[in-house]
């Protein structure tokens, strides 16, 4: 049907089968080493999948095109639909890309109508003739129109997800667009970490913690992105907030699995925090919470200093935000703590179409016991962020496209105790420079490929008394290079391969090397409606952070791979199936198992010793298997999604307590192994005072812990007289590690928002209402032993807990 001969289309499924068998092979530390097999199978996928497309090309043909404001800027997220003249109810649709750049494969000769929309832009429409073996290439401008339409971020959102759904093979992306972001029941204001936490797949261990985990992946293992810059440790007030202003994010994205070769880094996911840099029009968006004050400003250069600077259109918006309380009563009390952050992004475009786009941010957290009377503990703490990013895209013809970028993120923690002359310090700092290439060389392939330098080094410092107790620092090298293709065979068939190589040089321990390949395919059902999807993968990583996240608070302590750490190797392989359904599509659904095994993993040494500073973490490896479920609304009165997650995950390490050699191995669930989650959350116009209603509701199986058994006095024996005196402690008996587990936690969150619209603007008073019904989960448990009988005691999480904020747009 498609000019693809049989014998080639064996061949095809061959190399196929061959790089997904080969993708699923793990092995240790020797074996992680050498050169993965399959790569001549999938060197012959890449290849076939280039020659193929011109052999169909002779049946169908192709519409392409670019589409731009009027003032030349691309358009990024335009509609274009595509449907015959003589049937409007056989309609594709595709979003434009970042550069403005669309296209439709695989159209049959015919007569076609063309449109683009946009909000904020009048409608385009055209009759086009598509012939056999012959690319149709239009240029397409959309001019101003200003007009209101509700739901747009809604429709948007709809339409980047029916986007994924066509054009991405095996990728498993989740999406929060602003709206929706807003509408979720928070404890003080939006915040995108915490609104992750209610997608398939994420496991949150405490109510006072925004860290996350994701399939059986510890916390370290996410990657977090501010747009393209990576962000360490990004919370506020010690893990309970996040450090982003819901006021600059377009939308958030989570790639929980399968994500193609450009990514790595980490091993269990990638978190993309979109900044918004507006529409180029002047506007103010302000909020006072009780955790904080906020304003975000948006706008342009002034037209003259644009067009000096060769730019036809800029936007740019930029925010800040305090915390107020230590102002409000500072005439009564002094209040200890303030948090403050900046955070920023500039977007421009030139005449051909080119991009040039910064985007930073820069926060701290500032904890000061030291002047306060009485207190007892006078500490100085401060920690925080900075990161700053720019690239280039360069636009060139047929939707090619080169990119370049680099960057800067550091986190830096300083903790005194002035009474005592101690300080420790942390802090993890990166360097990022890349560039990526995409092309379309044909009308069923996407190929992209790009290079990236990244200097990584770490400070970790103990000092006391004028002595140093802890001097442990770091660096490391990563040199990484991916090749990636995108291969439509046919109308039912999508096919993703590539080949990703890390090779990670650090100061001190062995160079390691690293390719890891990456394979999807999706078959279409339903007339594209419904699909089923395969990925495998290989990914690797090479900072660990050390702290306990058994622990709820704190911050990340971070180390390199090498003499101190090592290297981690995740093998992955996910199966799936999703649909669109309903009238209008108005329901989507997907059903998704994965395996996953990660080599390398580090846990902190409880028998370390003090002499060897290279033993503070031991090596071990692990594995998670589960399945997700995912059901969302995005069309009609209630929106909203149910997600159901299963989960077990386990670790495995070297006993190093037991004081034997060999050391035996133990093998446990980890602090986050949640076996079963749900997560309901609603959106829906009451009808009344104009309020909209968010209802979270979650249930939780319990985390496991490791429970004490009891307690016994320590005795030692006297060496002269050979008696037996009491020493001065006692001792606990411990049951098997993370052997028991907590009550399972179950919780109900509300909110209301009003939007007020004045000729000026808009005003919306909000109220949140965590845990509404004041359920008691417990966070850890304390056991009194010295008691009689001994008596245990639960430390309960967030109680019931309404907060009020405000918001004004202008």
């Amino acid at each position: 049907m498609w000019g693809v001969a049989p014998a080639a289309d064996a061949v095809i499924r061959r190399a196929m089968d061959s790089v997904s068998t080969t993708s699923l092979q793990s092995g240790r530390a020797a074996a992680l080493r050498s050169r993965p097999s399959g790569g001549p199978a999938l060197l012959l996928l890449l290849l076939l999948s280039l020659v193929l497309p011109a052999v169909a090309s002779a049946q169908t043909g192709s519409v392409s095109g670019r589409v731009r404001s009027d003032d030349g800027r691309p358009i990024e997220g335009a509609l274009a639909r595509l449907f015959p003249v003589a049937d409007s109810t056989r309609e594709e649709f595709t979003l434009s890309a970042a550069l403005g750049f669309f296209a439709f494969r695989n159209v049959a000769p015919g007569d076609y109508v063309l449109t683009l929309s946009q909000f904020g832009l009048r409608d385009h429409r055209e009759e086009l003739t598509v012939a056999a073996g012959t690319p149709t290439r239009v240029e397409i401008t959309l001019l101003t129109a200003p007009i209101e339409i509700e739901g747009l971020t809604v429709e948007a959102e709809r339409s980047r997800a029916r986007t994924r759904f066509e054009e991405e093979a095996g990728i498993t992306v989740q999406e929060i667009g602003s709206e929706a972001l807003k509408s979720i029941p928070v404890i003080a204001e939006s915040d995108p970490l915490r609104a992750i936490e209610v997608l398939p797949g994420v496991t949150s261990v405490s109510d006072f913690s925004a860290s996350f985990n994701v399939r059986g992946g510890s916390a370290d293992q996410n990657l977090i992105l501010l747009d393209e810059v990576p962000i360490f440790s990004p919370f506020h007030l010690g893990n309970i907030f996040s450090v982003f202003n819901a006021d600059m994010i377009d939308r958030v994205e989570l790639q929980s699995g399968g994500f193609p070769a450009e990514y790595g880094g980490r091993v269990s996911s990638v978190l993309t925090v979109a900044s918004d840099p507006g529409d180029g029009d002047f506007g103010v968006d302000a909020g006072v919470s009780v955790l904080a004050t906020r304003v975000a400003m948006k706008g342009a250069l002034p037209e003259s200093a644009a067009e000096k600077l060769g730019f036809t259109a800029t936007r740019a918006r930029a925010s800040v935000r305090r915390s107020y309380l230590d102002l409000l009563i500072k005439p009564v009390a002094d209040f200890p703590y303030h948090l403050s952050d900046l955070q920023g992004v500039f977007e421009a475009w030139t005449e051909g179409g080119s991009r040039l786009r910064f985007v930073g941010y820069s926060g701290r957290d500032i904890v000061d016991l030291s002047g306060i009377a009485d207190t007892p503990v006078p500490i100085r703490w401060w920690w925080g962020n900075d990161a700053i990013g720019g690239s280039w895209t360069q636009s060139m013809s047929g939707g090619t496209s080169m990119a370049f970028r680099a960057g800067f993120s550091r986190f830096g923690s300083d903790l005194e105790f002035p009474e005592v002359d101690a300080e420790f310090q942390t802090g993890i700092e990166q360097a990022t420079i890349g560039a990526d290439l995409e092309h379309h060389p044909s009308w069923a392939t996407r190929w992209k490929s790009g290079v990236a330098v990244n200097r990584v080094a770490f400070d970790n410092g103990l000092l006391g008394g004028g002595a140093s107790f802890l001097d442990q620092k770091g660096s490391g090298i990563e040199v990484a290079a991916y090749s990636q293709i995108h291969w439509d065979p046919s109308p039912d068939w999508l096919v993703e391969g590539g080949l990703r190589a890390d090779y990670w040089r650090p100061n001190a321990g062995e160079t390691e090397a690293t390719l890891s390949p990456r394979f999807a395919v999706r078959r279409f059902l339903r007339n594209r409606s419904s699909a089923v999807r395969l990925a495998v993968g290989r990914y690797s990583q090479f900072i660990h952070s050390t702290r306990d996240e058994e622990f709820p608070f704190g911050l990340d302590t971070w180390v390199l791979a090498g003499a101190e750490a090592p290297r981690i190797v995740s093998d992955q392989v996910q199966l799936g199936a999703e649909s669109f359904f309903g009238d209008d599509d108005a329901w989507f659904a997907s059903l998704e198992g994965y395996f996953r095994t990660f080599d390398g993993v580090a846990s902190v040494n409880a028998a370390e010793d003090p002499n060897d500073p290279m033993d503070g973490l031991v090596a071990g490896e692990g594995d998670a298997y589960g399945v997700d479920l995912y059901i969302k609304r995005d069309r009609g009165t209630t929106t909203g999604w149910l997600s159901v997650s299963l989960l077990k995950t386990e670790r495995s390490f070297p006993d190093t307590r037991v004081g034997v050699e060999p050391q035996p191995w133990i093998t446990y669930p980890p602090v986050f192994d949640r076996r079963f989650e749900v997560d309901l959350v609603l959106r829906r116009p009451l009808g009344w005072w104009g309020l909209e209603a968010g209802v979270r509701a979650n249930f939780g199986s319990g985390l496991p812990y490791t429970r004490p058994l009891g307690t016994f006095h320590i005795y030692r024996t006297q060496f002269v007289t050979g008696a037996l005196d009491a020493d001065d402690g006692d001792a606990v008996v411990l049951g098997p590690r993370n052997g028991a587990r907590y009550p399972p936690r179950h919780r109900l969150d509300l909110s209301l928002r009003r939007t007020i619209t004045r000729s000026w603007g808009t005003m919306t008073p909000y109220l949140s209402v965590i845990n509404v019904y004041n359920q008691k989960n417990v966070l850890f448990y304390f056991f009194d032993y010295q008691a009689d009988p001994p008596v245990r005691q639960g430390v309960s999480m967030i109680p019931f807990l309404p907060t009020v904020g405000f918001e004004v747009s202008f």
